[in-house]
């Protein structure tokens, strides 16, 4: 018998030296590596994961993510990730998660938008032609409403050059979707140092990236802690991903 308890995956992850910064507190990166490992542990255990979906020449890309931060776990701390797909639209298959305490208080939301890659043609597949599931056994959405429009800065308030090397490259033989975190977070700390970090982060994926790309990374801030951030292609111009962070204070 179908239930409910099929499609929502749970498992537990302990915050190491490795996920965390020089306060000890895990970084936003880490929470949103915890979600993506559920994200593909879970794929796989319904049929569609990345083993499973390769056999079909089919991988799966992220188009757009969004992490949302309550509490920074702390080093040594163990967590409990949930996750589970929640629509389909057109060819986006979206995807959510919950990070929690011991004590079942919420750290972290967190959603995201997949699609599945065409390996020949290097074209986004129709959802529903490789993705279905009861949507009615899923559990709803971690967010009440759609999340704000992510937009490039206007004004730039600050930029740098950086190349993309092969320690930044995936399976995919372009720039693994967690890398463009870790150069947000590097650009602004860089920038403001105040001692304030990302306590929420949506990106947009427009354009991949591989080794050896120069991109020009750029970013406006409102004064309120509402970051804007873009990498554009250094000879093209071309749009490689849109960022919004909220700088926040870490307790």
């Amino acid at each position: 018998m179908d239930t409910p308890e099929r499609y929502l995956f749970e498992h537990e992850k302990t915050v190491q030296h490795y996920h965390s910064g020089p306060t000890g507190h895990a970084t936003i990166s880490a929470l949103c590596r915890f979600a993506q490992e559920s994200a593909g542990c879970h794929a796989e255990r319904l049929g569609f994961g990345s083993m499973s979906l390769a056999q079909r020449g089919i991988a799966w890309v992220l188009r757009e993510q969004a992490m949302q931060v309550q509490r920074f776990p702390v080093l040594g701390e163990t967590l409990r990730v949930s996750t589970w797909p929640t629509r389909t639209e057109r060819i986006l298959c979206h995807r959510d998660y919950r990070i929690l305490d011991r004590e079942g208080r919420v750290l972290a939301l967190g959603t995201s938008a997949w699609f599945g890659l065409d390996l020949k043609t290097r074209r986004p597949c129709k959802a529903e032609s490789f993705f279905a599931l009861p949507w009615d056994l899923l559990p709803a959405p971690v967010f009440d409403r759609p999340l704000p429009e992510i937009e490039g800065p206007e004004q730039v308030d600050a930029a740098e050059i950086r190349t993309v090397r092969a320690s930044d490259v995936d399976a995919l033989g372009h720039m693994n979707n967690l890398r463009y975190v870790d150069w947000i977070t590097d650009h602004l700390a860089r920038f403001i140092a105040d001692g304030r970090v990302p306590g929420c982060i949506g990106i947009r994926y427009a354009r991949e990236v591989v080794a050896g790309d120069r991109l020009l990374v750029r970013h406006d801030e409102d004064g309120t802690g509402n970051v804007r951030v873009a990498m554009l292609g250094e000879e093209h111009g071309r749009e490689a991903c849109v960022a919004r962070v909220i700088l926040e204070a870490q307790d």
